[in-house]
């Protein structure tokens, strides 16, 4: 049996430098591992065998006070410890645990942090449709509502909003920083789990990034799948699908013209079938017109023989509601969703027939960004066969 270290200092001759040596048994030393510890001089490791033997009288007096139920805690504890390879002390990380507790205490539950900004948004005199919005988004977070802001995690938000299209994702995304900055304000919450900058660092979520790249495009052939599964699944949609189609009405399901556009704004009875679209819907504030083609016209003709709705607004949905069944359509018509397509191929289709041009393009789109940016972000160039064939895809029966 091997002799018990002694708490004596001693002198390893072999050694050149700190030749004094202390041995300290496992139950002594900081880690719970048998330990030597070497010093310059004789002193030194007399001073390290005396901080060795308060720290006995310590445990000593402190093993009185435990009892059987607490050693075996204290001792399992101290076994996980060392079976991770973790070196921090025992009290360290118990003093963070109980900080952790602390600050899950004080914190509160998604939702009331949510209202509570929204609350402050109306103090301080924010739009309407800005607390609408909000409120909006927070309903799309229904399932943690009762979560602690403290125990929001990225993956949480992740599994709300990581289907969304690019520009709605970041949407929600920008509201929900708000709410967690605020919280972070009010003590509620340390460390927003919403990153700031563009790029996320562990277990933080970061904004989708647009890239750079030529403007993707249904052809007439997916465009085609698009409408029969529209008309297969979601009939009451087709008018909906159409104008967005067939007149780059544009597609927000949340507050866009396609979700406000009435069928009053629908000319189809004169000779100049048209679109108007006022200035309360529009995206830029002014009044737009957009040709109504036979394409479209026909399309509108099969919903109305079906007994469908003509009056109110053109699509029955909004919000969640909307973007589940737009989501079952491109999975029954195989068709992969493209940010903004429908409204990008409108634009690439329409230069190429001879009631269109960019000149038409920028008029029906109301868009003000100018030629350049038209061309860069929302016209990809086309065949006149496939512009022949999209503008041909007229509902026949």
């Amino acid at each position: 049996m091997a002799k018990a270290p002694s708490l004596i200092p001693w002198k390893d001759r072999t050694r050149k430098v700190k030749p004094w040596r202390v041995s300290v048994p496992p139950k002594l030393s900081d880690n719970g591992k048998r330990q030597r510890r070497f010093f310059e001089t004789k002193e030194k490791a007399q001073g390290e065998i005396q901080r060795i033997k308060v720290r006995m009288e310590n445990h000593g007096t402190a093993a009185k006070v435990l009892t059987p139920a607490q050693e075996e805690q204290a001792a399992a504890a101290f076994t996980l410890l060392s079976e991770t390879g973790y070196t921090d002390q025992l009290s360290e990380i118990v003093g963070g645990h109980i900080e952790a507790q602390r600050r899950r205490d004080k914190s509160v539950t998604l939702a009331h942090a949510w209202k509570a900004y929204i609350k402050q948004l109306e103090h301080e005199g924010s739009s309407a449709r800005h607390r609408k919005n909000h409120e909006r988004t927070l309903k799309g977070f229904a399932k943690f509502h009762e979560k602690k802001v403290v125990d929001l995690t990225a993956d949480d938000i992740e599994a709300v909003i990581g289907e969304s299209s690019e520009s709605y994702y970041n949407a929600q995304l920008r509201e929900l920083r708000s709410v967690l900055n605020y919280a972070v304000e009010k003590g509620w919450l340390q460390i927003s789990p919403v990153a700031s900058g563009a790029r996320a660092g562990e277990g933080r979520i970061a904004f989708k990034k647009r890239k750079l790249g030529e403007v993707e495009i249904y052809t007439p052939e997916q465009v085609k799948k698009i409408l029969d599964a529209t008309a297969a699944k979601h009939p009451e949609l087709v008018p909906a699908m159409a104008l967005m189609i067939f007149a780059g009405i544009r597609p927000d399901p949340l507050d866009g013209e396609i979700v406000r556009v009435d069928w009053s704004h629908i000319i189809l009875k004169d000779k100049d079938k048209r679109i108007e679209l006022p200035i309360s819907i529009t995206k830029t504030g002014k009044q737009r017109t957009v040709k109504i083609r036979p394409a479209l016209a026909s399309w509108l003709r099969w919903h109305q023989k079906q007994g469908g709705a003509t009056k109110g607004l053109v699509c029955p949905d909004k919000g969640q509601p909307l973007r589940n069944k737009l989501r079952k359509i491109y999975k029954v018509a195989g068709v992969k969703r493209i940010q903004d397509g429908l409204r990008h191929s409108f634009t690439s289709y329409l230069v190429k027939i001879k009631d269109g041009g960019m000149d038409k393009a920028e008029q029906e789109l109301g868009h003000q960004g100018g030629r350049a940016l038209l061309n860069r972000h929302y016209r990809k160039d086309v065949r006149d066969a496939a512009a022949k064939k999209f503008w041909g895809l007229s509902k026949r029966k």
